[in-house]
Formats: C-alpha cells, sequence, structure tokens
C-alpha cells in the first residue's frame, strides 16, 4: 500500500513538474489541426476551450469541417462583448469548407480589430460574391492585420481581384498571398495600378501558381521601378512568365515579340529593385527616429503657466520628501523648479528656418513625412506616459503557475508593460526571457510608430518620378 501511494504521489509530482515546463505563451494557443470539429458543435468546442483560459493569442484550426454555420458561431462569440477580451492575433481557417457567409461573419469581426495581425484562409468555398468583397476589403481597411493569405482559393480569380485591389487601402496591411488563385493577365492591370498607388503599403506579395503572364510580369516590374519603394519580397513563379508562346498575349500592343525575351534578365531587374527598396526602408526608418530625437528637442516648447513668462517656473512630479505624506501624495507631489536657462539660440530662429535645418537630418525623407514626424515632436500630447498601466485582460498572470507563498518577479515585470504592446510580447518575463522580451516591444513600439508616420518605407515627393538611373546608385 505505501508503495503504490508513493508511485501516486510520484507520478502527480512529475504532472506537475512537466506543466510548470509548459512556457505561458504557448498555453494561450489553440490548437486543434485536423481535429474533426464539424459544423456548429465543433465551433462550440473550441468556444469551450477558449473560455476555459485567461488569455488566448492563437486560433490554429485547419484541416476541419467548420462551413458557414460552424464559422458564424465561432466569430459570433469572438465578435461579442466575452470575445473581444480575447487579444486573438493569429487566426487560421485554412481547408474548413468556409463560403460566403462565413467569410461576411469573420468581416464583422474584422472591422476595427486592432489585435488580429494574422489571417490564413487558404483553401476554402468562398465565391466572391461583389457585396461580401466589398464588405471584406472595407473591414480589412479599418482594422490592423498584417498577414491576409487567401491562397488556393481558384473560384475567386480575375473577379475578385477586380474587386479587391481598386479599392484596398489597409494601413497596417504588409503581406498578401494570392497563390493559386486562378489570376490571368486580366488581373495584372489591377495589381499594377494598386501597386503604383499611396494606397499600397505592401512589404510582401506572393501570386505564385497563377497565368498573370508575360505582360502581367513585365508590368508589374516596370511599376517597381517607377513607383512602388515599399515592396521588398516579390513571388511570381510558375504564372507562364517565361513561355515562348506568351507573346500571344500581347498581340497588338506595345509589349509585341515579349514572349521572346529572356524573363532572367527581368528577373535580375526585379531583384535589383527589391534590394533597392530594402536599402531606401531602412535608411527611411533610421533617418527618420533620428530626426524625431532632434525635432523634440528643438520643437517641443513648456506650455505657458499664466505668468506671461512662459516657462519661468515648471512643475515636475517627484516624490514628497515628507514622510507623513500619503501614498497618493507620495506618488505624484508638484515640485517647483528654478526658472529654466535662456532659451537655445536656435530656437529664435523663424520657424521656416528651424525647419528647413532640421532637414538636413534627414534628406531620404519626402517632405510630406518630415511634416508628419515635425508635427508629433511639438505635441505634449505623444509623450509617453509616465506612469505604469495597471493590470489589464492583456497581461493577467496565470494564477496556476504562480508559486506559492506570494507572487513572482514574472508579475512585476508584467506590470509595468506599456500601453499598446501586443499581448504576445508580454510573456518574457516568465519565460525567463526577459531581455529579449523588452527588446521586442521597443522594436514593436518603433515599428507601429514609423507606421503610423508613414516611415516604414521610402516616399517620393508629390511631383517627384524615380529615375532608372539612380538604381545604379542604391
Amino acid at each position: 500500500m505505501d508503495h503504490c501511494v508513493f508511485s501516486t504521489s510520484g507520478a502527480a509530482t512529475m504532472r506537475r513538474m512537466s506543466a510548470a515546463k509548459v512556457p505561458l505563451s504557448s498555453r494561450s494557443h489553440i490548437e486543434s489541426l485536423d481535429a474533426g470539429l464539424s459544423s456548429v458543435n465543433g465551433a462550440r468546442e473550441v468556444i469551450t476551450q477558449i473560455r476555459s483560459r485567461q488569455l488566448v493569442t492563437k486560433l490554429i484550426l485547419g484541416h476541419n469541417e467548420l462551413g458557414d454555420d460552424g464559422c458564424e458561431t465561432l466569430f459570433r462569440f469572438l465578435h461579442s462583448p466575452q470575445g473581444r477580451g480575447y487579444p486573438v492575433a493569429e487566426i487560421s481557417l485554412n481547408s474548413n469548407g468556409i463560403g460566403d457567409r462565413g467569410l461576411l461573419a469573420i468581416s464583422e469581426y474584422l472591422k476595427d480589430n486592432v489585435t488580429l495581425k494574422e489571417l490564413f484562409l487558404q483553401n476554402n468555398a468562398f465565391a466572391g460574391e461583389p457585396e461580401v468583397v466589398a464588405a471584406f476589403v472595407e473591414a480589412l481597411n479599418t482594422s490592423r492585420l498584417e498577414t491576409l493569405s487567401l491562397t488556393t482559393n481558384q473560384a475567386l480569380g480575375d473577379t475578385f481581384a477586380a474587386q479587391f485591389f481598386p479599392v484596398l487601402d489597409a494601413l497596417f496591411l504588409r503581406e498578401i498571398q494570392l497563390s493559386v488563385m486562378g489570376l490571368t493577365y486580366h488581373s495584372a492591370p489591377h495589381i499594377i495600378e494598386y501597386l503604383s498607388s499611396s494606397r499600397c503599403r505592401l512589404s510582401t506579395l506572393r501570386v505564385n501558381g497563377n497565368r498573370l503572364g508575360i505582360r502581367g510580369g513585365r508590368g508589374i516590374v516596370r511599376a517597381l521601378q517607377r513607383h512602388n519603394f515599399t515592396l521588398t519580397k516579390l513571388e511570381m513563379y510558375a504564372n507562364g512568365i517565361a513561355d515562348a508562346d506568351a507573346s500571344s498575349e500581347t498581340t497588338g500592343s506595345d509589349d509585341d515579340g515579349a514572349g521572346t525575351m529572356m524573363w532572367s534578365d527581368k528577373q535580375k531587374e526585379l531583384d535589383r529593385l527589391l534590394t533597392r527598396n530594402m536599402h531606401l526602408k531602412r535608411a527611411t526608418g533610421r533617418e527618420a527616429l533620428s530626426l524625431l530625437r532632434y525635432a523634440r528637442a528643438v520643437l517641443l516648447r513648456p506650455s505657458n503657466d499664466g505668468t506671461g513668462t512662459g516657462a519661468s517656473a515648471c512643475m515636475a512630479l517627484v516624490p514628497s520628501r515628507s514622510p507623513m505624506d500619503s501614498l497618493l501624495s507620495a506618488i505624484a507631489a508638484p515640485y517647483v523648479l528654478s526658472p529654466p536657462e535662456p532659451a537655445f539660440p536656435f530656437q529664435r530662429l523663424p520657424t521656416e528656418l528651424q525647419l528647413h535645418t532640421l532637414s538636413f537630418l534627414a534628406p531620404t525623407l519626402s517632405s510630406a513625412q518630415r511634416i508628419r514626424i515635425y508635427t508629433y515632436a511639438a505635441s505634449p500630447s505623444t509623450l509617453p506616459p509616465l506612469l505604469p498601466t495597471l493590470f489589464s485582460r492583456e497581461n493577467v498572470p496565470d494564477l496556476s503557475t504562480m508559486p506559492l507563498g506570494g507572487i513572482g518577479v514574472g508579475v512585476g515585470m508584467l506590470l509595468r508593460k506599456r500601453v499598446g504592446v501586443s499581448s504576445r510580447a508580454g510573456f518574457g518575463a516568465l519565460d525567463g526571457k526577459d531581455g529579449e522580451g523588452a527588446a521586442s516591444r521597443k522594436d514593436e513600439e518603433r515599428a507601429r510608430w514609423l507606421t503610423l508616420m508613414r516611415c516604414n518605407a521610402f516616399e517620393l515627393e508629390e511631383d517627384g518620378m524615380w529615375s532608372p538611373i539612380l538604381d545604379g546608385n542604391i
């Protein structure tokens, strides 16, 4: 009997030890690949799993049979007040037999969504009715989605491209996957127009396994050369571009004989253009961050305190020196500082001269990009908060992982989590990777700021035109 008791307790101890080794970040993932989830009942199983957890950031539900009914049930819950409390950042629903009704339900959830970053909808049953596509693009434009995959939805084809690209204007969208979609050279003008417009902020476009042909391929490369500076990765493999008989597409156009052209030369040109865009992207981001640092120091002025001297006396939040003060007064007791030194002589120059001088710190940026940074730097409302953020659903730790007798150090790290940081980046402290987590959060904040300033890619002046001669200087 004693031996049995010892074995049982030992097994329980081993289970607890193995559970403790599971990172909290992975416990926020629900992965049910090919799990036999079907229709409404399958969706309810997923909802039950979500409700049983304090935090869910990933839903990986590929290769099931949720269909339209299951998709509507799942996204009705995710769109509810309770479902919105879960900061889901990635949803994968590939190969689930979802049609247009399900896509409408996804669109409702996607509208104004600030947490979802990746959406994978490969190999479903979308028909692409005009009103459905319009609702989907409208929702996409208001979201912060970064990656969208519609690969192997061959029923969409050229009709979808004609409805999708002309109205696509998603500020945060960085990657679109449209491989094996049944796209032909009829879709190429819509893709080219989008890539040439200021609405395009993509860094990656994948259109492999279609039939864009030589005309479409050359047009896309030409659009990159003249107008697009955001793309750093473009895949057009298996599109019939190098086929000798593709010249039949271009009969009667200015591309006569294009089928005999060596596509390898165009591929080399494409590689050079993508390298150019990457170089300019890095230079733009680096100069934007540097310009903000100096513009903040020069353009941010103290507010008038009512004395007529502008900043003759400043107020700062410092701990109270009296030990008898309450805790709240110790956190934020006003303290009058001595009058500041006379203003920096540079600030006495006319504003136009100050801005012109600052522009030499960021020669790669366009005038519009610099103006956005100047406006941001001059506003006190854009300064970071002084006090930490308290608990929210995004950063409440799983109490089952806490040691007995008190709260671990990791919770203190979570308490100091900055506003707006992705919940996925907040687990570093609990996983023993607090250094990595801090660096990741800082990179995310910088990337988000560059996106808001539209400085995450090179931007031509409004009346500017890129010369092919400049490509040799990159």
